[in-house]
């Protein structure tokens, strides 16, 4: 597999240029009203907003780098000379590059905290709480250009078995396995979820029922011809999917993923390995 390298503008991104540049452009704006209107009014709070919001929009060194210009600014603009010029400086570089660090570090924390309460952390998929975030969006784009988009749910048959015969650790490995394919057989753009336990849902953009069937099919083709983690012991799992589709079966993301729930239901009912596309008279 061919990688290519991250380069320096894929690492800092043209919204953190701009960013940064208009930062900057602040600083210059406070550092001449600072000298406009003298000493009558002390902007020093004007200087940290500026550090502060460099710290949180922006990476550490670039953090960094607004956080010493406004330490040269604000240190340069008083008039100080010599020594006291030198003093005042590294003075302001370590206050206001300190609260640069601290809410650097504090944003971070916050984003991967984030990050982990949407990531399900066994299989690295999103998980049901991202899943309820982002349907809607997807469902935005869809209605307003009448496109179609699927919804998948699919659950593990024979799960159970599998843990009660092989153990959990066996069962973790398996649902590792699952997420990989699923990540694997999806095209570009499309997004698999784990919704919870054996049970996963797959989002897919541009795709009427014939195309998720497709998508089915190519999901259960693929790991028939897999089967590591099982491979070589007596028990056999497959996949029962059921499927959604919007507007058909639905416009809003609760109506959906209920009706994409109840053709997994009536899929599991009909025996293992199958494929249900929602139909009202089965749900009944």
């Amino acid at each position: 597999m061919n990688r290519t390298r991250p380069t320096l503008r894929d690492g800092i991104g043209v919204r953190r240029i701009i960013g940064l540049a208009l930062l900057l452009a602040g600083v210059a704006v406070v550092a001449y009203l600072e000298r406009s209107i003298g000493g009558g009014f002390d902007l020093r709070l004007l200087y940290f907003l500026i550090v502060l919001c460099g710290a949180v929009l922006l990476p550490r060194l670039l953090a960094l780098t607004v956080a010493a210009s406004v330490a040269v600014v604000s240190a340069g603009i008083g008039g100080a000379q010599g020594t006291s010029l030198v003093v005042n400086g590294l003075t302001h570089l370590l206050m206001y590059g300190y609260a640069a660090l601290l809410t650097n570090n504090w944003e971070i924390e916050r984003r991967r905290l984030m990050r982990m309460s949407r990531v399900d952390e066994l299989t690295g998929l999103h998980n049901l709480r991202a899943l309820q975030e982002q349907l809607p969006t997807w469902l935005g784009p869809a209605a307003r250009t009448g496109r179609r988009m699927a919804i998948l749910m699919m659950d593990v048959d024979g799960f159970k078995a599998v843990n009660d015969r092989l153990g959990h650790g066996v069962g973790n490995e398996l649902l590792k396995e699952v997420a990989n394919l699923l990540r694997f057989a999806v095209r570009v753009g499309d997004e698999p979820f784990r919704f919870g336990g054996d049970e996963f849902v797959l989002l897919l953009a541009d795709a009427d029922g014939a195309g998720a069937q497709l998508v089915a099919t190519r999901i259960q083709d693929i790991y028939r011809s897999m089967g590591q983690t099982l491979r070589g012991t007596d028990v056999d799992v497959s996949f029962s999917i059921g499927i959604a589709v919007f507007p058909e079966d639905g416009g809003a993301p609760e109506t959906l993923l209920t009706r994409a729930d109840e053709a997994l239901l009536h899929a599991k009912r009909t025996g293992s390995a199958k494929i249900v596309r929602y139909q009202p008279s089965a749900a009944a």
